[in-house]
């Protein structure tokens, strides 16, 4: 997605660009796939910027015509279920938020009500998204502090915490779990309150028909602008002379020549790999050794043939035993994606449900893909002991199960290059903050990397703002004004 965003970008400039994709479909990781009569979708829960309360919304509008995108605004976030089958309602509308965790924790009430007053207050923050940060000046970075300010205070007390840590602000024990996972114990919990606002702000809409055709609408739009991709042509090497990066050669042989190069790949192969780390400082190699991916996945989909939209689209619930999904990792609690809500996925009267299992043990999976029949046999062991709790808690599922997919953390290091299978670059933590990376290495010149492994964080917005930055700074390098020409309204 970075690439195809990057080149949009660049080909509204001028520049005759070529996009080089190790598969045989754009979008990377913003993808879906069939499987019988289901379409698996993985990437998109949220995008931010689909309504017009975030400057994304202008960013997305330049690229596509989200006037064209059927979004669902879910009422909720997500739900927290414990053993007794009580359950607390993450709320999108901030009102009806504070109303249930008041209802639900009373004896939390002093903390709730501080939380509730910094979301409200977070509420009308928004990031810029105009200028890349290297171009930045003295006035752009006063106007950005002024943009600041209201929130200084809210961003001090939060920052520095991650969702673990905020957690035990709390005694009620299900509310503490909400936090833990608003969005995930090692991140920062400021980030979690901000996708609340988004939810509220209905600028985190879910666009109907799935990742991959999201995708296809950027890729349909960067073709009607002249850009080219080949498909297939994974790079090995990024081409170097005189400390210039001058053009790639392909996993073939094939080379290509170019003024500029762009990595929108997997960080780690292009700085280590595809150009044998000689371009890095010390700076950026402590980065890649101590900064915290995103996990891996174990990501199982399961269609079934009846209607499932009673419940929840996003349901965290305790498990009676921990599921072992490998030797480094068990879950507690299983957090289950019904897509109901999307009617193009599954056949009518019929639901697919899926599940992110998150694991840091690539090491395991990669050495178990090469026995065949046991991780074959691994596969099928998790999907079965889902299965299992679904009937366990929700009845008559076993015997309506039409579809089962898995990919493991192999299969996202296959398809994406990502490094140790992650499904995101950077995780965002209180160490991190809203920190990026920069888009050039230290002393290779002609050379711009993009998207999730310089856009701290992860998400499609990061990997949007990155590739249009990376447009950005070319324009500046050959003195030209950035411009922007919204292909699809000559359409």
């Amino acid at each position: 997605m970075a690439g195809l965003c990057t080149g949009s970008y660049l080909q509204m400039n001028g520049y005759d660009t070529t996009i080089f994709e190790m598969n045989n479909i754009p979008g990377g990781v913003c993808t879906s796939w069939q499987k019988q009569d289901y379409t698996i979708d993985l990437c998109i829960h949220w995008l931010v910027g689909s309504g017009p309360a975030s400057s994304f919304y202008e960013r997305w509008s330049e690229l596509i015509d989200l006037d064209d995108i059927n979004f669902v605004n879910h009422d909720e976030f997500f739900r927290v279920e414990d053993e007794n089958g009580n359950a607390i309602r993450v709320f999108a509308d901030i009102n009806k938020l504070e109303t249930e965790l008041l209802y639900k924790a009373p004896e939390d009430e002093e903390e709730i009500n501080r939380f509730i007053h910094a979301l409200r207050r977070l509420a009308a923050f928004d990031m810029p998204t105009d200028k890349a940060r290297e171009l930045v000046n003295i006035w752009d970075r006063f106007k950005f502090f002024a943009q600041l300010l209201p929130y200084l205070g809210t961003f001090g007390k939060y920052m520095q915490l991650t969702c673990s840590e905020y957690s035990e602000h709390f005694k009620n024990p299900l509310l503490k779990k909400v936090m833990l996972h608003l969005p995930g114990p090692d991140m920062g919990i400021l980030f979690g309150m901000i996708t609340l606002t988004w939810f509220n702000n209905k600028t985190a809409g879910y666009p109907v028909g799935g990742s991959l055709a999201f995708a296809k609408k950027i890729f349909e739009n960067y073709q009607q602008m002249g850009g080219r991709i080949i498909f297939n042509a994974p790079v090995k090497k990024i081409l170097v002379n005189n400390d210039t990066a001058i053009g790639i050669e392909l996993a073939g042989g094939r080379q290509y020549f170019a003024d500029y190069i762009i990595s929108a790949a997997d960080g780690h192969a292009t700085i280590f790999d595809m150009l044998d780390g000689q371009y890095l400082d010390e700076k950026l190699r402590t980065h890649y050794w101590n900064a915290k991916t995103f996990p891996s996945l174990v990501f199982v989909s399961i269609g079934v043939k009846k209607d499932l939209s009673r419940l929840p689209h996003m349901l965290l619930m305790p498990l009676k035993e921990p599921l072992v999904i490998d030797p480094e990792t068990s879950l507690k609690e299983l957090l289950i994606h019904n897509h109901s809500y999307d009617p193009t996925l599954a056949p009518a009267g019929s639901t697919l449900l899926t599940f992110m299992l998150e694991t840091y043990n690539y090491v395991y999976w990669r050495e178990l893909y090469s026995n065949t029949a046991q991780y074959s046999k691994e596969k099928e062991r998790i999907a079965i002991s889902i299965i299992h709790v679904l009937e366990q808690s929700f009845g008559d599922i076993e015997n309506n199960v039409e579809m089962t997919d898995i990919s493991t953390p192999v299969s996202f290091s296959n398809f994406s290059g990502n490094w140790k299978g992650s499904f995101e670059g950077w995780l965002m933590t209180p160490e991190t903050g809203l920190k990026q990376l920069p888009h050039t290495l230290p002393g290779l010149n002609n050379f711009y990397m993009c998207g999730q492994w310089v856009a701290i964080g992860g998400g499609l917005p990061g990997v949007l703002h990155s590739g249009r930055d990376t447009a950005q700074l070319i324009c500046h390098r050959d003195d030209k004004k950035f411009e922007v020409h919204k292909v699809w309204t000559t359409i």
